[in-house]
């Protein structure tokens, strides 16, 4: 038997030895600080692996398996623990229900006929009424599925002429490729997400919204204001919530039971150059809300909106129902995906709150849930010089674990990940932008052989935004085609047709790979960006010079920009540079980087292209744009960003068009998809070898 060391037996450790032939037990018992270090431990990270152990026994002065047997017995004493609260609440409803119906058939003794007030029915009358409101409810049911059917049986025919040439040429592509066609591109595997169905609303729902949007509202308003609510993280030092204070005072309950399951969250602060109710607007706004955020939400689509009809800044009491996809980082990290009530609220003169919070009424056809998003949202404050303070909590139950890879597990549960840290810098980050856009001459920080104008440079920048928007959504890899492994995480195929407005069209694949690299993100980041040794790495240079064009300045620090690269052949640059001007290409590229990581991302251009960008006289969204690139992330080794030490987990996405529209070409051969893998693999070793990672 384990012991843990509170007093009680099962807070105690002990070791056995040997004496003179008998065996004799001592008994260790751990101090009130030692409890107390691991008692605050166990409520952020229940699961220690085995470095976490291993830095609470340096700090504890405790052997190995102490810790590791306090952690077994404290999660053994927290499931009995849940599980006795929830027989209590069980029998507690079960009581009150009994009660209920007790009342119930004591009112039904004393009923009397409403339009006489004569006695009550008899048992021979009341049977009869019941009967006869059975066969009522059986001809009305009849009724009702023969009226379902006519409507599916005409919902399918429409089907069937609408879709039947794009179903045939899906089928002649994939059955090419010796695939069943309607398993590996249509049927997610299962450890993707399965996307949530939104639900028709009716009238009697809205009452219901309304209140769990004004019970989240209320939540929020005292998680902002009582900061005994929050401790500090003995990890990373953010602030969360102290579940038993905030239990004790929202009576909430789990809806997530998986003993996998777990709770995140996390508050943040931030000062960013907008206007107050221009920011509130791309709140409320779907699609401003996904370019406002675009290396989180991937889709977000409002199911209805209710309340007033007038403009922000005269009334903002308004409450949405939203479907969002959330993702980050990797296709080895799972999306989250929530049906949410968005309730906006004016609290007072310059002073705004927004609830997200997740539904019953919205999620009923999800099977398994694994995320709920308890109350979450922002504060916002308008402040002088058009600047919004904003603070910012996120509070959610989620169960992916099983899903994340370990390379990114412990990162996408910490607040680096989904939380609130990663939509404050995310934040900080686009409003720069913003307010870099909209300058109406060229700053002194930007230069540029080939984009003359502002309407240019403009239109340069949207370009990169829409490429960084796409490069997220793809990393999503929905479904992918598993490939034998070549490098330490293996490489992973999603193959599409693509029909996307601003992408060009027809069969594209995606590979991405991911590796850790015992260099901290921002070593990574300067190398992978940088023009003298981008040779070394990338194919699309053939290992030719690289020259820099253009260079666009979109926030504050020199980390975050768009550059334009071009790459001849050395030594005889000016001859490429008169010859075949149409079919030289040039590399589109985004940088950034920020307190959680960064990205470099990149889509080929031919000039002629890239001249019409150039321009700003046409629409950026025509532009034809198809990205490839990286990601870049602290693997949590070395404490913080900043951090000399550490490590990094770099994730590689390419992007490569098969066949266009106009081949004849048109189905996958495994050649293709095979240099697909080729190209990733080959890519991978190379940075290996730039950073001299050692073989595996």
């Amino acid at each position: 038997m384990d012991y843990d060391g509170d007093g009680s037996p099962d807070n105690e450790q002990y070791t056995s030895m040997n004496l003179m032939s008998k065996e004799k037990k001592i008994y260790h018992r751990h101090s009130p600080q030692q409890i107390q270090k691991l008692e605050a431990y166990f409520e952020e990270c229940p699961h220690p692996n085995e470095s976490q152990r291993q830095k609470l026994c340096n700090e504890l002065n405790l052997e190995i398996d102490q810790v590791k047997f306090w952690f077994q017995n404290k999660r053994t004493q927290s499931k009995a623990q849940d599980e006795r609260n929830s027989n209590i609440c069980l029998r507690a409803e079960n009581e009150r229900i009994r009660c209920e119906n007790a009342a119930m058939k004591e009112a039904l003794k004393n009923v009397t006929c409403p339009p006489c007030g004569g006695p009550l029915f008899g048992s021979d009358e009341r049977e009869h009424n019941v009967h006869k409101l059975r066969s009522e409810k059986v001809l009305l049911k009849a009724e009702c599925d023969n009226m379902k059917a006519a409507v599916n049986n005409y919902q399918q025919i429409m089907l069937d002429s609408l879709t039947s040439v794009q179903r045939q040429q899906t089928f002649e592509t994939l059955t090419s490729y010796g695939m069943n066609p309607y398993n590996p591109f249509n049927q997610p595997s299962s450890s993707e997400s399965h996307t949530i169905q939104p639900q028709l609303l009716s009238q009697m729902d809205i009452p219901q919204l309304s209140e769990t949007a004004a019970i989240a509202v209320e939540e929020l308003k005292q998680l902002f204001t009582d900061d005994a609510l929050w401790v500090m993280s003995s990890i990373d030092g953010t602030y969360m919530i102290d579940q038993e204070s905030y239990e004790k005072f929202s009576q909430s309950i789990k809806h997530l039971r998986n003993l996998s399951a777990r709770v995140e969250s996390s508050k943040d602060v931030t000062v960013v150059p907008i206007e107050a109710t221009r920011l509130i607007e791309m709140f409320l706004d779907t699609d401003k809300w996904k370019m406002l955020f675009p290396t989180i939400v991937n889709n977000a689509t409002t199911i209805r909106t209710l309340g007033s009809e007038l403009s922000t800044k005269e009334n903002c009491n308004v409450l949405q129902v939203i479907s969002e996809q959330l993702h980050i980082l990797s296709p080895l990290v799972p999306p989250r995906e929530f049906m949410i009530v968005r309730c906006c609220q004016q609290i007072s003169d310059g002073l705004w709150i927004i609830a997200d919070v997740s539904h019953n009424i919205v999620n009923s056809d999800r099977v398994s849930p694994s995320c709920y998003k308890r109350p979450s949202g922002c504060l916002i404050r308008a402040l002088s010089n058009a600047k919004t303070q904003v603070t910012w909590i996120e509070h959610v139950e989620v169960d992916h674990t099983p899903d994340t890879h370990r390379m990114y597990r412990e990162l996408a549960s910490g607040s680096s990940g989904y939380g609130a840290r990663r939509w404050i810098v995310t934040l900080e980050r686009m409003c720069e932008r913003m307010a870099l856009s909209s300058i109406p001459i060229m700053p002194p920080t930007d230069w540029s052989e080939t984009i003359p104008t502002v309407e240019g440079r403009k239109s340069v920048m949207k370009i990169g935004e829409r490429m960084l928007k796409i490069f997220n959504e793809m990393l999503i890899m929905s479904g992918k085609v598993e490939f034998p492994q070549q490098s330490k995480c293996g490489v992973r195929i999603s193959i599409r047709m693509n029909m996307e407005a601003g992408q060009p069209p027809g069969l594209v694949a995606s590979a991405a790979s991911c590796l850790s690299i015992s260099r901290t993100p921002l070593q990574v980041f300067n190398c992978l960006r940088s023009n003298s040794i981008r040779h070394k790495w990338d194919a699309l240079c053939h290992e030719n010079v690289i020259t820099e064009t253009a260079h666009i300045a979109t926030g504050s620090s020199e980390t975050n920009y768009i550059n334009l690269l071009q790459h001849t052949l050395a030594g005889d640059i000016g001859k490429n540079m008169e010859q075949e001007p149409d079919k030289k290409m040039m590399l589109l590229q985004e940088c950034y980087m920020d307190a959680l990581g960064g990205m470099i991302v990149y889509a080929p251009l031919d000039m002629a292209l890239m001249s019409i960008a150039a321009s700003g006289k046409v629409d950026p969204l025509k532009i034809p744009i198809l990205p490839s690139g990286f990601t870049i992330s602290s693997d949590n080794s070395g404490g913080s960003m900043a951090s000399e030490n550490g490590g990094t987990v770099l994730t590689l996405a390419f992007q490569i068009l098969i066949t266009d529209k106009n081949s004849k070409i048109k189905n996958v051969t495994e050649n293709s998809v095979d240099s697909v893998s080729r190209l990733i693999s080959k890519t991978v070793q190379r940075i290996k070898s730039l950073f001299n990672c050692p073989p595996e």
